[in-house]
């Protein structure tokens, strides 16, 4: 390391998302980086008002993510209403005014989170006091609009003045400040600076400064040749080990505490003020929404770790929608594009970091479950909308396809529980047959290329479901529709224990009573277990009648 400069190497999974994203606030302000084969390097002075970069990076990615947002953007449908002196503002419009009252100003304005920043911005303007003034306007019996419309017109004089407020710099610096603070970076360390229930400095960005950045600065200045110990990760010199890993979430240890973690109970688990700093921005290298994250650990150079991630975080961040499968559907979005890139050069297996319910999961995606991913694509998303309730819980299919294909999972068992749920809770059920025939395909994908079946294809599929629909058209037919149900579940428990002869019985029963022939397709059934319940499960879907079930379709 140079006097004026600071070089940056890869190393495990955290500290490259660390580095990712030192590399995005960086960038992201201006300030220029070089990147080399498996380091980056930048200018000491560019750690001038990092603090300052730091938040602003968060701030502006994450902007429509925040409840400052939420706060502000109700000027749109305002400057609406008043556009046409409010001739459009109807019941409705009362409806979406209380709302945004009722659960937006009144729930943020309040928060302990707000309290604490508003002593931070330099206004006259009393926030605490406006909060109080305003308040929902009911309609109420033998009164007309016209009668209320004042009063509507004084309260969002009222709401104007507050969004304003919140318009400015400070406020915004400060305001959105806290909503990334709690929302975002918290997903990555806790527990010390700002995040650290006990600091007694209010100001964020200075506290921010004073345990991150000043002392890294500090270090770069001081001649090390006395020091005595080493980082535990970049092996740079260290006066002392007080800088631990105990802030990093899911990860980190108080070494004080947990001293068994170490070995002979002697701890010698500590970093440097540099590596430290790097750890502070694993927020920035994590892409995180709506507490999931995700990582992409592609360190066969670093140019390649950061495209890719900043792929991920451009597809998450493109559009502002509150969807569970968005993270998944960024990845496989920047997998295929890294994908693309790399056609002229073998293809490295890539670990996926997930982070998820406040733990890290972890993945090794192989090339051939890439090149599954990739060619699944299109069947994937039209997965996208669909899920089902479980236990007053809503699960989002894609995501739960996604993460089975990932943890080396075949879908059949899902598939199952999705048909038996199909028939037994169907307003729990939001998919189409047409949806688990997406599924199929992609397992068959998955069964191939992981090394299960060689010789299947999807023609099958299209066969069997087929061949299901035919049949319940024919006991439709003879007004014997009411015996379908319970062949499906019998046709089911068969494919669930793998036993043919149970399933085999059946479908011949079925047969002879409409007086024709077994379908060749169930020969290929018997060749293999793939093929039996890829199969079973095709012809299942095309027997279930989901026209007379009260779905709501895909959701």
């Amino acid at each position: 390391m140079e006097d004026n400069k600071i070089k940056i190497e890869l190393s495990d999974w955290l500290y490259n998302a660390g580095v990712v994203g030192l590399y995005n606030i960086l960038e992201h302000n201006g300030d220029k980086v070089q990147i080399k084969d498996n380091f980056l390097e930048f200018e000491i002075n560019s750690l001038e008002n990092f603090e300052e970069k730091y938040f602003k990076y968060f701030i502006e990615k994450y902007e429509k993510f925040t409840s400052w947002y939420k706060i502000i953007s109700f000027q749109n449908k305002i400057e609406y209403w008043e556009e046409d002196g409010f001739q459009n503002f109807n019941e409705k419009s009362l409806e979406e005014l209380n709302s945004y009252i009722r659960d937006v100003l009144k729930k943020y304005l309040k928060s302990n989170s707000y309290i604490a920043a508003y002593d931070l911005i330099n206004n006259d303007f009393d926030i605490k006091l406006a909060e109080k003034e305003i308040s929902t306007i009911n309609l109420k019996k033998n009164q007309e609009f016209q009668d209320i419309l004042n009063n509507i017109k004084l309260m969002i004089e009222k709401i104007i003045k507050i969004i304003n407020y919140f318009k400015e710099d400070e406020s915004k610096k400060y305001l959105a400040g806290k909503n990334v603070m709690y929302n975002i970076i918290k997903n990555g360390w806790n527990g010390v600076c700002f995040l650290n229930a006990r600091t007694k400095e209010k100001d964020m960005y200075i506290d921010y400064k004073k345990y991150f950045v000043d002392s890294t600065i500090e270090y770069n200045k001081v001649k090390k040749d006395k020091f005595k110990y080493n980082c535990f990760l970049c092996d740079r010199e260290m006066k002392d080990l007080n800088n631990d890993l105990s802030f990093l979430n899911a990860t980190g240890f108080d070494t004080k505490r947990k001293s068994s973690h170490v070995w002979n109970f002697t701890n010698d688990v500590a970093v440097c003020p540099i590596c430290k700093l790097i750890y502070s921005c694993v927020p920035a290298g994590i892409n995180y929404v709506y507490s999931k994250g995700i990582f992409i650990n592609d360190n066969s150079n670093i140019d390649s770790l950061i495209n890719i991630n900043q792929k991920v975080r451009d597809e998450i961040l493109k559009e502002h929608e509150t969807n569970n499968s968005l993270t998944y559907r960024a990845m496989i979005i920047a997998l295929e594009e890294e994908i693309n890139d790399k056609v002229k050069y073998e293809l490295s297996d890539i670990q996926l970091v997930r982070y998820d319910e406040e733990k890290y999961r972890f993945n090794i995606l192989s090339k051939k479950l890439l090149e599954v991913l990739r060619s699944s694509r299109d069947d994937l998303n039209k997965l996208i909308k669909t899920g089902f309730n479980e236990i007053n819980t809503y699960f989002n299919i894609y995501e739960e396809v996604l993460k089975k294909i990932m943890n080396g999972e075949n879908l059949f068992l899902f598939i199952h529980k999705l048909l038996s749920l199909k028939l037994s809770k169907p307003v729990d059920a939001h998919y189409k047959m047409s949806h688990l025939k997406s599924m199929m395909y992609i397992n068959i994908k998955f069964l191939k290329g992981v090394g299960f079946v060689e010789n299947i294809e999807k023609d099958i599929i299209d066969s069997a479901n087929k061949q299901g629909y035919f049949l319940r058209t024919e006991y439709e037919n003879r007004n014997s529709e009411n015996k379908i149900g319970g062949i499906c579940y019998r046709l089911l428990n068969g494919l669930k224990t793998n036993n043919k002869d149970m399933f085999m019985d059946v479908i011949m029963n079925c047969y002879l009573y409409i007086g024709k022939t077994v379908p060749k397709i169930f020969i290929e059934a018997l060749k293999s277990d793939e093929n039996f319940k890829t199969i079973g499960y095709a012809f299942v879907s095309g027997l279930i009648n989901e026209k007379d079930k009260n779905n709501g379709g895909s959701k």
